[in-house]
């Protein structure tokens, strides 16, 4: 009898902790002091939300990146080849794990979507029956604590949100980190990206009951293929990656900008790029590319950023509040100056200086032909070369002014470091 009592007394002062504490730190105090052992909370990108006072203390499967603390790839590895995660998402209730480590794991449901997990670690006592029982009793207050304090930024149940809302909201500095952390998920990280950000204000704090939103994300991913999605910002945010230069080809383009017709949806579209860590100044050349677009009255359901660039630079410079987020100034050099320096790396050709010299001279031929020391005819093989790599053609005054424009920022950044 004393027993069941102490049990109901454990379960009424975790319930209870939801209105005496009602805040994270306070309701794992008290459901740890039930528990006596470490609890840790974590997203389904397997990053630690937070965790309990003797959890703090339990670093052996832990990795600590940039402020932020995730599993050991090590761990995620196991917990998916013994099927745990499989397990935590399936199932309502707590359960027992017994492993290299042995835990208790319960996944947390926000009107059923899952969107975390509980995980208690055997450390300072062993485990009892009745601790599943208040496993449960916490993730059911979990449930209703998140939300409050905003904890999780998106609850469509969907771990690739968690990736990619990381990328956007962390600092990034080991790209190698980022690869290992995305092999976890189903998409493959090429070597073409591209952000798509969609304006979507939401209905429905709560995913699963707004299914205009769920419908539009399953469609997208259909049109785009491999990418992962966030809903941040009120914008639906899209990464593309694939080999192709040409992320967006005519195929894609062609059914995106019938779906975004038939939605009366606007998409903003980043230049290509490379590299994962200058994801965010991406992100927001997406932005950018609707903000300018509307002040400039274009009426257009696609816009891509690198149609506005000048735009952006006019922007920046009117701007006196220096409230708008700077985009790195190398991310605006356009991708198809990268390919160029890619080729004459890879083939020992000399591309980009034909081109670059083109400009310098007046996008005159003669005069780059004598500047470069070679025949006129090469001057032309050179530059027909340079169209075929690109898929552009260099009689076109916009692709022109681009690629003159991506040089002049090249240069002055040059200058700049040189000054340093």
């Amino acid at each position: 009898m004393q027993k069941k009592y102490d049990l109901y007394k454990k379960k009424y002062e975790i319930y209870d902790s939801l209105f005496s504490e009602n805040n994270m730190d306070g309701i794992l105090s008290i459901a740890e002091n039930s528990l006596n052992n470490p609890i840790f909370i974590l997203d389904t990108s397997y990053h630690i939300i937070t965790r309990s006072a003797l959890a703090k203390a339990e670093n052996s499967s832990i990795e600590t990146h940039n402020g932020e603390n995730y599993l050991l790839f090590d761990t995620i590895g196991l917990m998916k080849k013994n099927k745990c995660i499989d397990t935590i998402y399936n199932t309502d209730n707590s359960f027992f794990h017994y492993s290299d480590q042995n835990l208790i794991f319960c996944s947390i449901r926000v009107n059923n979507v899952s969107v975390g997990y509980i995980g208690v670690l055997q450390s300072k006592r062993e485990f009892k029956e009745e601790d599943l029982e208040l496993t449960n009793v916490l993730s059911k207050v979990l449930s209703i604590q998140l939300p409050k304090e905003n904890l999780f930024l998106s609850n469509s149940g969907l771990d690739e949100e968690y990736y990619l809302i990381d990328l956007l909201i962390n600092n990034i500095d080991n790209i190698n980190y980022i690869k290992n952390r995305l092999l976890y998920i189903n998409f493959t990280l090429n070597k073409n990206l591209i952000l798509l950000s969609i304006p979507f204000k939401q209905k429905y704090k709560d995913y699963r009951h707004n299914f205009g939103l769920k419908e539009l994300i399953k469609r997208l991913k259909n049109i785009f293929g491999n990418c992962i999605f966030t809903y941040y910002k009120e914008m639906i945010v899209f990464l593309i990656s694939n080999d192709n230069t040409d992320v967006i080809n005519a195929s894609i383009k062609e059914k995106l900008l019938e779906f975004l017709k038939l939605n009366n949806l606007k998409c903003g579209t980043s230049i290509v790029f490379n590299n994962l860590l200058d994801i965010k100044d991406f992100f927001y050349q997406s932005i950018y590319a609707l903000d300018l677009s509307s002040h400039v009255k274009i009426d257009s359901n696609l816009i891509y950023f690198e149609d506005y660039m000048e735009y952006y630079l006019f922007h920046i410079c009117q701007n006196t509040n220096n409230d708008l987020h700077k985009i790195n100034l190398s991310t605006l050099v356009h991708p198809w100056i990268n390919n160029l320096n890619k080729f004459d790396n890879e083939n020992n050709t000399e591309l980009f200086l034909t081109l670059k010299t083109y400009f310098e001279n007046n996008r005159n031929a003669n005069d780059a032909s004598s500047k470069l020391k070679i025949h006129r005819s090469t001057f032309f093989y050179r530059f027909h070369k340079i169209q075929s790599l690109l898929g552009i053609s260099l009689d076109n005054s916009n692709n022109l002014f681009k690629l003159e424009l991506s040089f002049k920022i090249s240069n002055y950044i040059k200058l700049m470091n040189n000054n340093i």
